[in-house]
């Protein structure tokens, strides 16, 4: 009873609100989100050397509290409330999708829902792919829209290209940036966004990257983010 009525709560927020942004897992060529994204909620934008993306919703959960620990087995043990939440969240996406004025051909589809756990941490995330998220010019990945039109979000956001990929520039600094990964801070304004990534050429001779570690969260949201992020705080606007 109690899942069903959370999972409620959590579609009529999301369906009375602006667009969500979700949680996403990898695609085959490289590593997603791990259990360290969790310390905050984080949108997480996956880029494939193609120009497809898997963007994923990134949510933790504090074990140690009773509350956090119940509301996540209960979403587990919920198989229905974590489709209807997945499929509500990429019917917001396809909108925008269908919205982006660009020859990129851009479509979203549903990926996966992730739950994952250790012994006092929890991460729930959804994702969804995103079919020609970049542009490809020869070995360069370029984003731009559907982030250049007004988006705004209070939550950390990520983009991460394939393991051997390098971030070659971004309109808007970055504040933690590697090779082939940048982040920024919750409440960034991206508009005119515009990142550029290059990916090696064929000959090249280049090293990967191993995967994160998964041991950790950091500090953790509340139980609630999920719900609120999916719901109202997050949104993408034309101009």
């Amino acid at each position: 009873m109690r899942s069903r009525l959370a999972a409620l709560c959590i579609a009529s927020i999301l369906l009375s609100s602006g667009i969500a942004a979700p949680v996403a897992g990898s695609s085959a060529s490289h590593d997603g989100p791990t259990l360290e994204d969790g310390a905050e909620s984080t949108l997480h934008i996956n880029l494939s050397e193609g120009g497809d993306a898997t963007v994923t919703l990134v949510t933790g959960y504090n074990f140690t509290q009773a509350d956090e620990r119940d509301a996540f087995e209960s979403l587990r043990e919920d198989e229905g409330a974590q489709s209807d939440l997945l499929e509500r969240f990429t019917g917001r996406l396809q909108s925008v999708a269908a919205a982006v004025d660009n020859d990129s051909e851009q479509a979203v589809s549903e990926h996966s829902v992730d739950l994952r756990t250790t012994d006092e941490r929890g991460l729930a995330a959804f994702s969804v792919t995103w079919d020609g998220l970049a542009t490809v010019d020869d070995r360069t990945l370029t984003v731009t829209e559907p982030f250049a039109s007004g988006f705004e979000t209070d939550r950390t956001v990520v983009l991460e290209g394939p393991a051997n990929a390098t971030l070659e520039s971004a309109s808007h600094d970055p504040t933690v940036e590697t090779d082939n990964r940048a982040t920024w801070d919750a409440g960034t304004d991206f508009d005119g966004f515009e990142a550029v990534l290059s990916l090696p050429t064929e000959d090249s001779d280049t090293g990967v990257t191993g995967a994160d570690d998964t041991s950790g969260l950091g500090g953790l949201v509340s139980v609630a983010t999920l719900a609120v992020f999916l719901g109202g705080k997050t949104h993408l606007a034309r101009e």
